[in-house]
């Protein structure tokens, strides 16, 4: 008796078939797999650095990754120049990044860091005014903290304004808590570089802090070691932080806006927003004692 082949029941399925029956899942014909990669690969392409940058910073800000997101929007303000589009190089355009990287920091508990981008979106934009002090209000200072930046930040607002230095504050007597570092220089030297030659100066520091209640400095901390390290290029543009670090050989260095109080003790701005100071001693009889 002979056997019979069993007869194949249905059809085998083409690759639309296929895939209207798995979805999301179908697997493509080699040909047609390939085909996709090239137009994700091109996609890819053709969008810019910027443009990819903005969508790191937008996942990672959802993802709740705010140190990635903070590295993102610092990327962004760093290279809005060379990589921003044409409408997102102004002014106004510059204090949005800072105002968000204020709210990324705070939500990092970076609060030094969040004040800092405030002061910067301030300077930027002083049209921002109203917008830096509604993100001011929202950080969680301490109460006395937080009225000594009201108080900053409200006479910044109005030096700022067309109308120049605020009402009432010509006789320089107000003051608020803020924080500098005492400068040491290590290395001074110039090196060559991928970009050309470059002068750099790495130096020690240690923290002091000005309190206002009590109108005293103090030390909070030790002398750290290699601090940090200034660049200027030598056939570049002078860079504000390193003429500051480089002025003097053994010095206090302050980056952020100095109150009215002491105005007269520091040297500066070195920068055009008036943040970059510095001084042989600290501008207080108790300090210049004890700093040395």
């Amino acid at each position: 008796m002979s056997i019979r082949p069993v007869k194949r029941v249905g059809r085998r399925l083409t690759d639309s078939a296929t895939c209207r029956l798995h979805g999301p899942c179908c697997i493509l014909r080699p040909p047609m797999r390939w085909g996709w990669i090239i137009v994700l690969v091109a996609a890819a392409a053709c969008s810019s650095t910027w443009e990819r940058r903005e969508s790191s910073l937008a996942e990672h800000e959802a993802n709740r990754e705010y140190a990635k997101a903070i590295a993102d929007e610092r990327w962004l303000i760093n290279n809005a120049d060379h990589e921003a589009p044409e409408a997102k190089r102004s002014h106004a355009a510059e204090a949005e990044r800072y105002l968000h990287l204020a709210e990324l920091a705070a939500r990092a508990g970076r609060l030094d860091l969040a004040v800092s981008a405030l002061r910067h979106a301030l300077t930027s934009d002083p049209h921002q005014a109203g917008a830096v002090r509604a993100a001011l209000d929202k950080l969680p200072l301490s109460p006395a903290e937080l009225e000594n930046r009201r108080q900053e930040f409200a006479w910044n607002s109005a030096a700022l304004a067309p109308s120049g230095a605020p009402a009432g504050d010509h006789n320089g007597t107000r003051c608020w808590s803020y924080r500098v570092r005492e400068i040491r220089l290590r290395h001074q030297r110039t090196v060559r570089a991928a970009e050309g030659l470059q002068r750099q100066a790495t130096y020690d520091a240690r923290p002091w802090a000005f309190h206002a209640d009590s109108h005293q400095w103090q030390a909070e901390g030790p002398w750290i070691n290699d601090a940090g390290t200034e660049v200027e290029a030598v056939d570049g543009p002078e860079q504000p932080r390193y003429r500051a670090i480089t002025a003097n050989q053994h010095q206090f260095f302050a980056d952020e806006p100095i109150p009215p109080c002491h105005s007269g003790g520091w040297q500066g701005p070195y920068d055009a927003g008036g943040t970059i100071f510095v001084a042989g001693q600290l501008p207080s009889t108790e300090a210049s004692e004890g700093a040395h």
